[in-house]
């Protein structure tokens, strides 16, 4: 193992949340922890002698690399030719022989100097499997990849001139912008059964053009093993009745006034669904909304034997001049699942609302 318990603490609070984490792990040990410090405390001060911690842990990274949020594209894949490349890939697909990669898996590198050593726009597979999700079978591949996400910082005081550090005094903001490796995990998921096929790409904190980048390189790469996906389901003809399903609580929406106008509406402080929300029902009433290019919906499912919930949100975030083109939509955001079954939920829901 070449990661820490501490890290690999870190990753699991920052991809779920301190409940779900701490929901789990008493699971295995009785832990009263009330934050996320005494949490790591108490869990760092017995896992060296505890197996059955150890393995929670194994299991919880796991998870969190197919989960956090995530955005998806999928493909009803019926041609028996590529249906018998996707067979030959997850029955021959060769593991990664970058040790750093497979030390840390199923968590990511702690050390950042040897994650500066893999390439970047390079797709690196570490685990080929089957997983079952409710009653569905799929084949799984886990890949990694690294990219230099770039982020902005404070200037340091030290780091400028005297006339710097006088405009500084005045209230003045420096800020400078750098490139951090980070390394994301992407998972193919193929169900022979239902044909369908899901590329599930790793958000981690990343923008969305980033993302769909990202989903080009491993279609690349899917495509370089002979698997052709061709293109993806056109998700935008669900939009309109996923806003109308009268189930969960609307987050965002995304319209054209009758004039013209693209309004994009996201969910405030303190409210729950935007339908219930006087400003956006009453100009809808009134006949102002000509068509939606975008919505974000929130389903939420109470943990069993608790009385806590978990939700699950998509975004289907389409732009105005979908309207008026056939410009698919065919990426879409799952964010926040924390278990298989509603990752599998919201994709399920989509497909099911296509016209």
């Amino acid at each position: 193992m070449s990661t820490s318990y501490e890290h690999q603490l870190d990753t699991l609070l920052e991809r779920f949340n301190f409940y779900f984490v701490k929901s789990q792990v008493k699971q295995v040990v009785d832990i009263v922890s009330r934050s996320k410090d005494v949490l790591k405390a108490d869990v760092l001060a017995i896992i060296g002698s505890n197996q059955n911690l150890k393995n929670k842990l194994n299991e919880l990274g796991l998870l969190a690399l197919q989960l956090d949020t995530r955005q998806v594209e999928v493909f009803n894949v019926t041609d028996t030719l590529v249906q018998a490349a996707l067979k030959l890939l997850f029955n021959s697909i060769q593991q990664t022989n970058k040790s750093s990669i497979i030390n840390a898996f199923p968590f990511p590198i702690e050390n950042k100097t040897q994650l500066e050593k893999l390439k970047t726009g390079t797709i690196y597979p570490v685990k080929s499997d089957v997983v079952t999700i409710g009653t569905d079978i799929y084949s799984r591949l886990i890949v990694c990849t690294v990219v230099d996400k770039e982020v902005e910082e404070p200037v340091l005081q030290s780091h400028l001139s005297q006339v710097g550090q006088q405009l500084l005094k005045s209230n003045t903001t420096f800020t400078m912008k750098k490139k951090i490796r980070t390394q994301l995990f992407h998972v193919v998921y193929w169900s022979e059964v239902s044909s369908k096929l899901i590329l599930s790409v790793d958000r981690n904190v990343m923008s969305v053009y980033s993302c769909q980048d990202q989903l080009f390189v491993l279609r690349q790469f899917l495509m370089s093993k002979g698997v052709d996906t061709g293109s993806a389901i056109n998700v935008f003809g669900a939009i309109e009745p996923l806003y109308n399903t009268p189930d969960g609580y609307v987050t965002k929406i995304g319209h054209v006034t009758t004039d013209g106008n693209p309004v994009r509406i996201p969910l405030k402080s303190q409210q729950k669904c935007l339908k219930s929300d006087h400003y956006h029902q009453a100009g809808e009433n009134a006949g102002h909304v000509h068509a939606k290019f975008a919505v974000a919906k929130k389903w939420e499912f109470r943990i069993q034997d608790t009385t806590r919930t978990v939700n699950v949100e998509v975004g289907l975030m389409g732009q105005p001049k979908m309207l008026d083109t056939a410009q698919p939509l065919t990426d879409f955001a799952i964010n926040k699942p924390m278990r298989l079954e509603d990752f599998h939920f919201a994709i399920n829901k989509v497909l099911s609302l296509i016209p």
